[in-house]
């Protein structure tokens, strides 16, 4: 499990007249009622920090305590040589925290406001070859505003933190043809210092693993699957597939198929410990069984472990820090159609949503959108192939957050999903509008021109819930800049 640790540290000068202990006792047992519903350990520096001399004491014992993220308070105005030793502290980001004065007139009481300006001041100016960030804070700890201005902070750079020590992997390659896909995993490598990515796993792994499985074990979870969706089509079951017996696949109905290979991806997943898989969906699968892996990667990310579709690397771990900064389950989605007279876009795959996104309205088990296989020939004994997830998402606001391809940039968006009531395909699907791009709205027309005209990857991770506050917050720790709008014109952008 990760942790992440806090430091709280209080700096003063003795001149000024507020009580300054008595303050910082207060904000420490503020933070720790935060640290426990926020779930982030807590190290707080007990001595207040005076002096240069007690600032290197106290960054010593910070780098052994591991802290992630300082939280400095000005508990008065202090030394400027405190905050240029504190800031260079070793694996930990900083936070400038100032307190409001004790009473509106008079002689000022803490000065804390000014501290933490010249602190800031001190580390872009002065220590600026250093490229550290900062983040300033005001307020009580009881403070609303402060608390969803730390919380934010908190969700953010713990997320980074798990994505640091996450361990992921690409089983079967990308999709053929979808060289939009292909990406350089060094730049994931280096953005998210100590993630493991692992592209070696190949199909035949997980195929040898899923006809090992004892057929007791594939029954069960064969009468599983069909007691928990809403509407099972027992002509999915009645399926069998006419294979190649030179391939030496044994005939099994599509739901034995479906059976199999989750439990198989289970014991993958358990043998390895991933935190996310990227699977190579087809065609792999449609060439031995003419069947889609969808309902399988639904069922993956329903037990919280995030798999995306089509060998995308880059949209997979995406995925992971959405789910890592929500602490909730995520999709990976196609945008498939756009209505400009609600300037709404649809959002849809062909059936891999977990049951997260359709809690309200449920799903149903269905067979894939198309009666060919992957190079257009006709399957003569099926109308599609499958098994998949048919929903509409649930009314809500959602979170789009993807890496670029060259994982210098974030595309950030959000909408609010429609009623269902609105015409759409088979599959996991549902329109989305009201949308903004980086927290500012935008037509559905201007939105896909941007995409467009930027070349932008045809896969949008998503989860329920607005956390665009804390993707760009991610993106500032990161240095990651956003995917600005383009404004659709006739003529050609470049």
């Amino acid at each position: 499990m990760v942790h992440f640790k806090i430091g709280l540290v209080g700096t003063s000068q003795l001149s000024f007249p507020g009580d300054k202990v008595t303050a910082f006792n207060r904000s420490v047992d503020g933070m720790k009622v935060l640290a426990e519903k926020w779930g982030f350990d807590l190290f707080v520096y007990e001595k207040q920090v005076i002096t240069e001399a007690d600032a290197l004491v106290c960054r010593d014992v910070l780098e052994a305590e591991k802290v992630d993220f300082i939280m400095l308070q000005c508990t008065s105005f202090a030394a400027g040589l405190v905050v240029s030793t504190l800031a260079r502290t070793k694996g930990a980001r900083l936070g400038l925290w100032a307190i409001p004065e004790m009473r509106p007139s008079g002689i000022v009481s803490y000065n804390s406001l000014c501290g933490i300006n010249m602190y800031s001041a001190i580390v872009a100016h002065y220590l600026k070859e250093y490229n550290i960030a900062t983040k300033w804070y005001f307020g009580d700890v009881e403070d609303a505003r402060f608390q969803r201005r730390f919380q934010i902070t908190v969700r953010a750079l713990r997320a980074i933190k798990k994505m640091q020590h996450s361990n992921v992997a690409l089983v079967g390659g990308i999709a053929p043809g979808f060289n939009d896909l292909y990406d350089d995993e060094r730049k994931l490598i280096r953005l998210f210092d100590g993630i493991r990515i692992n592209r070696l796993h190949e199909y035949g792994e997980l195929k040898d693993l899923a006809h090992s499985i004892p057929q007791s074990e594939v029954d069960a979870k064969i009468a599983a699957l069909k007691a928990e969706a809403d509407a099972y089509n027992e002509a999915i079951d009645a399926q069998i597939n006419e294979v190649d017996p030179s391939k030496e696949v044994r005939k099994m109905s599509l739901l034995e198929v479906n059976a199999r290979y989750a439990l198989a991806y289970d014991k993958f997943i358990e043998k390895y410990g991933y935190d996310a898989i990227a699977v190579s969906c087809w065609p792999k699968f449609q060439d031995d069984y003419l069947f889609s892996v969808c309902a399988v990667v639904g069922e993956i990310n329903d037990k919280g472990v995030v798999c995306g579709c089509e060998g995308d690397l880059t949209s997979t771990i995406s995925q992971l820090l959405l789910s890592y900064i929500a602490e909730d389950i995520t999709m990976l989605m196609d945008l498939s159609a756009m209505d400009e007279t609600d300037d709404s876009i649809m959002m849809w795959h062909c059936g891999p949503a977990a049951k997260r996104f359709c809690e309200k309205k449920g799903y149903s088990y269905s067979l894939n959108y198309s009666g060919k296989d992957h190079e257009g020939r006709d399957l003569d004994h099926a109308v599609g192939t499958g098994i998949t997830r048919d929903m509409v998402f649930d009314d809500d606001v959602y979170t789009i957050a993807r890496l670029t391809g060259e994982s210098n940039k974030m595309f950030l968006a959000s909408g609010v999903m429609q009623d269902g009531s609105k015409a759409s395909y088979n599959g996991s699907r549902g329109w989305l509008g009201q949308l903004k791009l980086n927290r500012k709205d935008i037509s559905a027309l201007d939105f896909f021109n941007t995409i467009m005209v930027q070349g932008f990857q045809h896969h949008f991770p998503m989860v329920k819930g607005d956390y665009t506050e804390e993707v760009m917050e991610v993106m500032a720790w990161l240095e990651l800049k956003p995917v600005e709008e383009v404004p659709y014109e006739n003529y050609l952008q470049r």
